[in-house]
């Protein structure tokens, strides 16, 4: 089981640097950046196990509270491993090219991202990436204007959406290898 940490860890470090902007929205930029961060990165990775039932083509993936799945990198059918061309995702399901003639055993690895709303995280996800997703919440919040927003900083937006790219390419370097 996926041991899940809150986002307020990272809350404390953004705040700071945004004042007097609302918690609830450096909340919510580092919602939208750790979804944005884990679908183009795909380093959040689960392995999830299943049974397939006899005559069914579609298996719905019990994934983590909170999460969303966002590729299928690989599946196993009572060990066999399946070719890419043999399923697909859909939603958060698993859709097979041919139902099952038999109940066997279905092992997927997927990658996940938070659901949108999510406030909390797979604490080695904070632990490895937390600086990148930072980085990404201020390019967004530095980034905002209009009358009542006095943290505007478009200086410090580019920087940090740089640092957050290139967090991003690493992970994404990172996650291949694996």
């Amino acid at each position: 089981m996926v041991r899940m940490e809150s986002l307020d860890i990272l809350v404390r470090q953004v705040l700071p640097q945004v004042l007097p902007c609302p918690r609830g929205m450096v909340l919510d930029a580092l919602q939208a950046v750790a979804k944005h961060f884990c679908e183009q990165a795909a380093v959040w990775r689960e392995r999830l196990e299943e049974t397939g039932l006899q005559g069914e083509a579609d298996i719905p993936l019990s994934l983590p509270t909170g999460s969303r799945l966002v590729m299928i990198l690989g599946v196993w059918l009572d060990g066999n491993r399946l070719l890419p061309d043999d399923y697909r995702a859909e939603g958060n399901s698993l859709c097979l090219r041919t139902v099952l003639p038999r109940e066997c055993s279905v092992v997927v690895d997927a990658a996940l991202c938070p659901s949108r709303l999510s406030e909390r995280l797979p604490e080695q996800l904070i632990e490895a990436w937390g600086d990148v997703l930072a980085y990404g919440a201020l390019a967004r919040l530095k980034a905002m204007s209009g009358q009542n927003v006095t943290w505007t900083d478009a200086a410090g937006a580019q920087v940090a959406l740089e640092q957050y790219n290139e967090g991003v390419a690493r992970a994404r370097i990172r996650a291949m290898s694996r």
